[in-house]
């Protein structure tokens, strides 16, 4: 999974339940991505309400194993899970981090309707080397706008 670290110097849950524990216990939604035909699990992604909640910002989180990448299944994952967090949730920006190496991400966001709103230089020590962080976000009225719209 692109910009999950294998560094060993990173701590790790010690258990899988104290992890999901603690995921529960935070405001983030999580969604699991699996492939319809077979079931088989593909990666995950998350919404995670920024504080102040009073911003309604959506913190966007997606990661997918690697045999996944470049079939369409993270732009589908990546629409339903923005869609939600206007409609249901009522955000209204959902924001993303993304690391600059990870090109075939950047391009999905932009295709999908997220700008390019900053970037943080040497912001993630990844496989060795440093990468910048883009931080990127849509509002609800340019997804409105580019989604909801009559056609």
């Amino acid at each position: 999974m692109r910009g999950v670290s294998t560094d060993p110097i990173i701590p790790r849950p010690t258990k899988y339940k104290e992890f999901l524990k603690t995921l529960a216990e935070n405001s983030t939604i999580w969604f699991t991505i699996v492939l319809k035909e077979t079931g088989e699990f593909m990666g995950q992604c998350s919404i995670k309400w920024t504080e102040p909640v009073k911003n309604r910002d959506g913190l966007l989180g997606i990661s997918m194993f690697p045999k996944f990448w470049g079939k369409g299944y993270g732009t589908e994952a990546t629409t339903f899970i923005v869609d939600h967090a206007f409609r249901a949730l009522g955000v209204q920006r959902v924001s993303l981090t993304v690391l600059e190496g990870n090109e075939a991400a950047i391009e999905v966001y932009k295709k999908i309707g997220f700008k390019e709103e900053g970037r943080k230089r040497r912001g993630n020590w990844i496989d060795g080397h440093w990468e910048d962080s883009l931080s990127m976000g849509v509002l609800d009225e340019e997804w409105a706008e580019r989604y909801w719209k009559e056609r």
